[in-house]
């Protein structure tokens, strides 16, 4: 796909520090909330057609990390987060962008692990045909990014935001873009991710968290096997972890979720997102 004829510049809030994705319930969810930005800001940096990245934030831990990945020429801006509030912070990255000359600027919140630059250069594209525009999450009711080619306009992000958004003019983008449009606020996002593929900063955060991992199935018996975690290690199964998932008959090369023991050498629990009491299919 050629290179948009005028650059953009993508706005991502981050709030960073103990208070972090309050809402996942992980006695990791800070550093875990970290990874999710991260990987969000290197899909940006490498998606074609985006010129800077914008980082609203005043966690000192976060902007860090950030000045680590910027590869250089003022790619990446930092911006004080003035503490009132998402849209206020988002408003701060637009303000910064504009000062920059960008009249091309998206506003993508930290909480996109999933997401590829490939997703987002689609999504632009299709907003570049608009003077606003945003595009829904996957429930469809909140938004996942705001993108406003010649508009500007007040974000209105929370829950409900997508009617907000609609009733302000911008455009509707139903994309199916599953690593864009899923946000991770709970548990169960965070398995839905873990379906669709995370990026290396969040699949780091988990590994190093002992929470919950992806990995294929190596081998099947009658009393378990073995599965081939993504960062090639080996773990043991039995059909106590697959107790009350749904699951009934796995496969060589099938993709599950799994929560580790103590040890980090057995399945705990293992299951398929979707399949089983307590999951929802995304």
């Amino acid at each position: 796909m050629p290179a948009p004829s005028r650059p953009w510049a993508v706005v991502v809030p981050v709030k960073g520090g103990s208070s972090a994705k309050s809402r996942l319930a992980d006695p990791a969810r800070p550093a875990l909330a970290t990874a999710f930005a991260l990987d969000t800001i290197m899909a940006a940096l490498a998606t074609v057609g985006v010129e800077r990245v914008v980082v609203v934030t005043s966690d000192p831990v976060v902007a860090t990390l950030v000045r680590a990945l910027d590869p250089g020429d003022r790619v990446v801006d930092l911006v004080p987060d003035p503490g009132v509030g998402l849209d206020a912070a988002a408003r701060a990255g637009v303000d910064r962008a504009r000062a920059e000359h960008f009249h091309r600027v998206a506003m993508l919140l930290g909480d996109h692990p999933s997401l590829t630059s490939t997703e987002l250069e689609i999504a632009l594209a299709a907003a570049a045909t608009h003077r606003g525009a945003f595009v829904p999450d996957a429930a469809g009711t909140g938004t996942a990014m705001v993108a406003l080619a010649d508009a500007d306009a007040t974000t209105n992000f929370g829950g409900g935001s997508a009617a907000r958004h609609a009733a302000q003019g911008l455009a509707r983008l139903d994309l199916d873009l599953p690593g864009l449009r899923l946000d991770v606020d709970e548990v169960t996002d965070l398995e839905a991710a873990l379906a669709v593929g995370v990026g290396q900063h969040t699949a780091r955060a988990l590994r190093a968290t002992l929470t919950i991992v992806q990995a294929t199935i190596h081998s099947t018996g009658d009393e378990g096997g073995q599965a081939l975690l993504d960062d090639g290690s080996l773990i043991d199964w039995d059909l106590a972890s697959v107790a009350g998932s749904g699951l009934r008959h796995l496969r060589v090369g099938q993709r599950v979720s799994v929560e580790l023991d103590d040890e980090d050498r057995r399945a705990r629990r293992m299951w398929i997102v979707g399949i089983g009491a307590g999951q929802v299919i995304n």
